[in-house]
């Protein structure tokens, strides 16, 4: 207990933030999939999935912070940092990992990648890089995709592709997906699309992914087996079917 006195009280700390590459994530509807998780299935998918995280971030050495169906992954960059790509290499593994693993599950993750001001020690995460992150997030990203700061796209050209629509950047999370990926994806797709027929607001975003996915695994730098499209007669059939 803090005993309060008329004296004023001056932090004995000097902490300073530094340069960080950090990503924040949110799992799109998490908050109702919370809400409504009467047999805790979604309590318990979502801990299996965000302890794989720790995991992969532990190996690479990143700082990771979860709260709720939020996670963070964070790396300092120093000035003319030689390792800076390798660090934001492992950014983007990490956030597409996560990505892809909730896809698997039938869950859609939207996010922001940024360079910037951060802070943390064992209370508390802080810094400008955190607020602009989780502005893009909640603002700009809109679609299951994770927003990525020109700075860091330009780095890695490679792991990036470029939204038609609004010419946001954003990470291609389906290059680093598992070999055979793209065919329970399809599926899980279109079950999302059924389960959410009758939500305009989700259809929008899912319907998103379907043209995502189906313009990266008809591309030749997918290097699929077997191109697999969603066809416009399997969307009909799962949104006009039966639950």
């Amino acid at each position: 207990m803090t005993v309060r006195t008329g004296m004023a009280r001056f932090p004995v700390t000097d902490y300073k933030t530094s340069r960080y590459c950090i990503a924040y994530l949110d799992v799109l509807g998490g908050a109702n999939k919370i809400c409504y998780d009467k047999d805790n299935s979604f309590l318990n998918y979502l801990n299996m999935i965000m302890k794989d995280g720790i995991s992969e971030a532990n190996n690479y050495k990143i700082y990771t912070k979860i709260f709720s169906d939020n996670i963070l992954f964070a790396t300092k960059i120093t000035d003319n940092d030689p390792d800076k790509e390798k660090k934001i290499a492992k950014i983007f593994n990490l956030s597409a990992n996560f990505s892809n693993e909730m896809f698997r599950y039938g869950n859609l993750v939207r996010g922001a990648i940024v360079i910037g001001d951060f802070f943390y020690n064992e209370n508390i995460v802080y810094g400008e890089a955190l607020v602009r992150a989780v502005k893009i997030e909640e603002t700009e990203a809109i679609y299951p995709r994770i927003i990525i700061q020109n700075e860091i796209a330009d780095l890695l050209p490679q792991y990036c592709l470029q939204d038609l629509k609004d010419n946001k950047k954003f990470l291609n999370t389906f290059l680093l997906s598992a070999y055979f990926d793209h065919i329970s994806f399809k599926f899980e797709i279109l079950e999302m699309l059924n389960l959410n027929k009758n939500n305009e607001h989700i259809k929008e975003k899912i319907m998103w992914s379907v043209e995502y996915y189906n313009k990266w695994f008809s591309s030749p730098e997918a290097r699929s087996i077997e191109q697999i499209q969603i066809t416009e007669d399997e969307i009909n059939t799962y949104i006009n079917s039966k639950l």
